[in-house]
């Protein structure tokens, strides 16, 4: 096989499909949960991590990818376009607004729930040929052979040893691939958690997104199906165990507040999700024969809403890379072609992580100066069109080409 990726989730799923273009290229899918279609969805512990009740505001570039794989019209059906954000900081004058139509496009991001893309993706991955997905399965040890890797996986309790060029590690910030590696990672908890749900208005949302920025941590609501907003909600873990453990009633009145008014009146609550949230970085993300990918590589805090869509973008410039070395006669585990494809990424990844993670320490505090400044800040975001539009670019994932190489069908 040419190249065998350790993680099934969003990410490894969407690298194996964009290889998968190829015929020509043998592509193995180790993935140790069941696919998503042998799930029951009654709750976070049943589901395939990438495949939870978050949702995710996709970005141009990340739809780009899925339209070029054929899976964005079915998709398309479950995501909702986001017109207009609205971003405001509590208590405070504050305020900046994005708009479609003065981005000159159809929609700054369409949101929709993991689980869809999960099915869409799997469903897919299921139909390729060229593609081996072993599920659940597990890579229990990984070693050189040569100029070759070799990865011992276990499958229904026998093991067989897989030799390739190339192993992607995409299982995860949790990373097992990472560790048997022994490539270490930066872990920086925000001492946050972030709870996760639906909410109902009682009137029409108009793919509206708010982005509110409190003194606990920032607030999004982002438009779903159905009428319904999807809430991730960031709050210190004393404050998020109180609200879990509220009556819905009063979880609503409590968001009525904290979101304002732009949220108008909330009729009903789904069920809550809470996760933990840090800043994961690998120390490494290529070695020989190795690329580490996604949240393995950088997992981010979700405020904005980039983690999924900058790991898309290295998807994209990976399978760039690769068709690339194929064309000239390279191996996909040449050092130094893979070191050419992070060089690639480094710049992008740097104003992401930094932009994330700046943003959420600025809005997660309570001192009075910060607060001012961000105020004044988020005016003086509002005016300046040039600025908005380079941040509004860059969110949408249009400063990044997410071309995917022609190929040979």
């Amino acid at each position: 096989m040419d190249v065998v990726i350790m993680g099934g989730g969003l990410v490894g799923a969407s690298l194996a499909a964009c290889l998968a273009r190829d015929p020509a290229v043998q592509v193995v899918v180790v993935e140790k949960f069941a696919p998503p279609s042998q799930h029951n969805h009654t709750g976070p512990q049943d589901l395939h991590p990438s495949y939870d009740a978050r949702n995710t505001a996709l970005a141009n570039g990340t739809c780009h990818v899925f339209e070029q794989l054929g899976l964005w019209q079915g998709m398309r059906q479950h995501a909702v376009p986001i017109h207009t954000i609205d971003i405001t900081n509590q208590g405070s004058f504050g305020r900046a607004v994005i708009r479609a139509e003065e981005e000159r496009v159809r929609a700054l991001g369409y949101v929709i729930e993991n689980r869809f893309m999960g099915q869409f993706l799997n469903q897919h991955l299921q139909q390729c040929p060229n593609v081996q997905l072993l599920a659940p399965a597990d890579i229990g040890g990984l070693h050189y052979e040569g100029d070759q890797m070799v990865a011992s996986v276990e499958i229904d309790g026998r093991w067989e040893m897989m030799k390739t060029p190339l192993v992607v590690i995409a299982d995860g910030a949790q990373s097992h691939g990472r560790a048997l590696l022994g490539i270490g990672a930066e872990v920086t908890p925000y001492e946050q958690v972030a709870i996760v749900t639906a909410v109902t208005p009682d009137r029409l949302h108009h793919n509206l997104a708010l982005e509110r920025f409190t003194d606990t941590g920032p607030l999004a609501v982002l438009p779903q199906t159905e009428n319904r907003w999807g809430l991730t909600w960031c709050l210190d873990k004393e404050r998020a165990a109180e609200l879990m453990a509220a009556q819905d009633d009063a979880f609503i009145a409590a968001l009525e507040q904290a979101a304002g008014a732009a949220i108008g009146n909330l009729t009903k609550v789904g069920k809550r999700y809470t996760y933990p949230l840090a800043l994961t970085l690998a120390k490494e993300q290529v070695r020989p024969n190795a690329v580490v990918l996604g949240n393995a590589a950088h997992g981010l805090h979700p405020v904005a809403g980039q983690g999924l869509n900058m790991a898309m973008r290295d998807v994209a410039v990976l399978v760039q890379t690769l068709a690339a070395a194929r064309e000239q006669g390279i191996s996909w585990g040449d050092f130094k072609l893979l070191s050419g494809y992070l060089q690639q990424r480094q710049q992008d990844q740097f104003n992401t992580i930094q932009f994330s993670d700046k943003l959420t320490k600025l809005f997660s505090n309570r001192n009075g100066v910060l607060n001012l400044a961000r105020n004044s800040g988020l005016l003086l975001f509002d005016t300046l069109q040039g600025t908005k539009r380079f941040v509004a670019r860059h969110a949408m994932g249009r400063s990044v080409s997410t071309t995917l190489p022609e190929v040979a069908l």
